[in-house]
């Protein structure tokens, strides 16, 4: 089973996932990391992100303490649409009436940043379970003031953690890109959960999850409310999802109660990864909330919570060179089914935690 080559169908994404477990034994001469732990200090004082420093843009930071949200200094939208650069029939960029080989559009939206501690050394898997419940209400928050907006239609809500990420500031901390129209892969979820409703009266995800091997060989950890599964078709080597086991759009849209068990279970994850990497594990969590324009098929899109730490193994990254990058096909060297069986194992140092 280690050396299985197969391809596997991704079914919110309609595409192949190749899942090739023997090349994670190949000889390896590539870019080794430095897996060595850096805790850092308490506060940095060239830390845009710490309390009461002063950013690039001059404003200073306040004495705060838990989670704070600002609107990005470098944003990568335009705001929101000024009437006075839009056509007043149908709102698009009056110099959009050109060749189909050559159209544009305003990149409109919102970018804020999401700090989770005034500690320059901490990460989600190291809060207080308090904290740790409050960074999963400032992600409700976020969405719903943000979803309410009329110019916005996708709210995605991500944290890029670790230097492997491309992260630009090692402050604990995350983003929203609130943006003036649906995002490729929100597309694409949105197609794929409508078409399987269509065709099947019943809902994507909550189907998956029901399925044997979701509750035995994929299963790391099961709730109340959620189960932390690795995909059968997982794009990367360990990743993770976090799933309601019953139907629900957006995060907003949870009891206070299932939102407690949502911190619990996220940050358990999160440690897990620190537990098998057995470092501070670098992760790119993705919460894919319902695009908040007022298409049909919004009604049958699932929330997850998707986790893509970007290792094969600790000191190895994975790559997406010239055939993933050419074809879309991403190749996984790790057999989901051992993931999780890697995962399960890590339970056991979360339990003997204080």
């Amino acid at each position: 089973m280690s050396g299985i080559r197969e391809r596997r169908w991704h079914p919110l994404l309609q595409q192949w996932v190749v899942v090739a477990a023997a090349s994670a034994s190949r000889p390896w001469s590539g870019t080794v990391l430095d897996t060595d732990a850096n805790t850092g200090q308490l506060h940095d004082p060239a830390c845009y992100l710490c309390p009461r420093v002063e950013r690039a843009n001059g404003e200073h930071n306040s004495d705060y303490t838990g989670c704070w949200a600002f609107d990005n200094d470098f944003p990568s939208l335009a705001g929101i649409p000024d009437t006075a650069t839009t056509n007043t029939e149908s709102g698009k960029s009056k110099s959009t009436q050109d060749s189909p080989l050559r159209r544009q559009r305003h990149a409109t939206g919102i970018c804020r940043v999401l700090v989770w501690s005034e500690r320059h050394n901490a990460t989600l898997a190291t809060l207080s379970a308090a904290e740790m419940r409050k960074v999963v209400s400032l992600w409700r928050s976020e969405y719903h003031t943000l979803s309410q907006l009329p110019d916005i239609d996708n709210v995605l809500i991500f944290e890029n953690k670790g230097k492997e990420t491309g992260v630009s500031n090692l402050h604990p901390h995350g983003q929203v890109y609130a943006t003036g129209f649906i995002t490729d892969t929100a597309h694409r979820l949105r197609e794929s959960q409508w078409q399987y409703a269509q065709q099947h009266q019943q809902e994507l995800l909550q189907t998956l999850i029901q399925r044997p091997e979701y509750n035995n060989d994929l299963l790391v950890e099961k709730g109340d409310a959620f189960m932390t599964i690795v995909p059968y078709f997982a794009r990367f080597a360990y990743e993770t999802w976090i799933v309601p086991t019953r139907h629900i759009s957006s995060i907003d849209q949870f009891t206070d109660s299932e939102l407690d068990e949502l911190a619990v279970l996220y940050q358990r994850q999160a440690q897990r990864y620190d537990l098998l990497f057995q470092r501070p594990s670098p992760n790119i969590t993705l919460l894919n909330n319902t695009p908040c324009d007022e298409h049909v098929a919004n009604r049958h899109w699932c929330f997850y919570i998707g986790m893509q730490p970007p290792l094969r193994a600790a000191d190895k990254l994975k790559y997406l060179a010239g055939f993933e990058s050419g074809s879309n096909n991403i190749v996984n060297p790790v057999q989901p089914e051992l993931a999780a069986e890697a995962l399960r194992h890590c339970t056991e140092g979360l339990n003997k935690k204080p």
